[in-house]
């Protein structure tokens, strides 16, 4: 038995004539049973995100030749329509639990038009398979409101393709000292990013990967699932790597210059301090952000250097200097 992948549609329509006493045969009233978007868009696309996603589309019928002609002057006593998702592993449907119906006159064409007027229908697909296909429309109609005889169902030329992306959910840890597993909800293709020397990525099945860090290595990698073009990324620490330092490396007046120091993980230590400088000081602000205070003007002629150093602390260890370089203006 095939797996349900789209909810199908029942749209019905009441006949505003008497019922016809000659069968209308749906290969010779409709051309065509259309579907399109309802935002307008020629492809849509559509997140995963593991809920089941609401799907408006607008359909209407095309029919052989003009409403109010002489060959076309009334509808068929009911029409039914299923709108099917097709992907590569095939598809099926299943009646939605709140069919739609319809009056006639939302499906009635003007007189001299071959459309019916477009309704919006909401489609439900459902998360368990959701993937990149296609929507496809097959329909019949009742042509005998006595013997309810229906014709057999014709597939609509119309179709209306869909892009799925999907949405991961990482679960692992931000940080690693060693190796650690992470569990992927909805990957795609999965890759290591920033990873050379660092760490390395190995598959182990049943939506699972190990990050390795490599010897002593420390940085930042990022763990990256990429579904139809769209990157979605966790981001890992890998040992302890040097934060670093933000402010300007030139200084051409007296006065009070802000820095700060950005640390790589959160709830990690950071510590800072003055490595060499003339007529400055370092006045603390918080545990990432400190100002340089010119004290006096250097007016030597000559630049000077100043030099300030950070360097952080977290699960894994301590890192290594982070050196920040200052130049003084020699004309101040």
């Amino acid at each position: 038995m095939k797996k349900i992948i789209l909810s199908a549609i029942y749209l019905f329509i009441s006949v505003i004539t008497f019922a016809q006493t000659n069968p209308v045969k749906v290969a010779d009233f409709f051309a065509d049973f259309e579907i399109k978007p309802y935002n307008g868009d020629v492809m849509d696309t559509v997140y995963n995100t593991g809920v089941d996603v609401m799907l408006p589309v607008f359909v209407r019928f095309k029919l052989k030749v003009p409403y109010g002609s002489g060959n076309v002057n009334t509808m068929p006593q009911q029409c039914y329509a299923s709108i099917m998702y097709e992907h590569a592993n095939g598809f099926d449907f299943n009646p939605l639990p709140n069919n739609i119906y319809l009056n006639a006159n939302a499906w009635t064409p003007l007189t001299g038009s071959l459309y019916s007027p477009y309704v919006k229908v909401d489609l439900t697909l459902y998360k368990e398979y959701l993937k990149s296909g296609k929507l496809k429309t097959y329909y019949m109609s009742e042509y005998d409101a006595v013997n309810r005889g229906w014709q057999n169902r014709l597939q609509a030329s119309s179709t209306r393709n869909i892009t799925v992306i999907q949405v991961p959910n990482f679960i692992g840890p931000n940080q690693i000292c060693d190796e650690a597993t992470y569990t992927i909800e909805r990957p795609d293709v999965v890759t290591l990013e920033n990873a050379v020397g660092v760490a390395m990525l190995t598959a182990l099945g049943n939506n699972q990967w190990k990050v390795t860090r490599i010897g002593t290595a420390n940085g930042s990698v990022k763990l990256r699932s990429t579904s139809n073009g769209k990157t979605f990324d966790k981001d890992i620490v890998i040992g302890t790597p040097a934060p670093t330092i933000s402010g300007t490396s030139q200084i051409n007046t007296v006065g009070e210059y802000g820095y700060i120091v950005s640390r790589n993980l959160p709830g990690s230590t950071i510590e800072y301090n003055l490595m060499l400088g003339g007529d400055v000081e370092l006045i603390p602000v918080s545990d990432t952000q400190f100002m340089i205070k010119v004290v006096n003007p250097n007016t030597s002629g000559s630049t000077m250097a100043v030099k300030v150093r950070a360097r952080e602390t977290n699960s894994c260890g301590t890192s290594s200097y982070t050196i920040k370089n200052i130049t003084l203006n020699g004309n101040m």
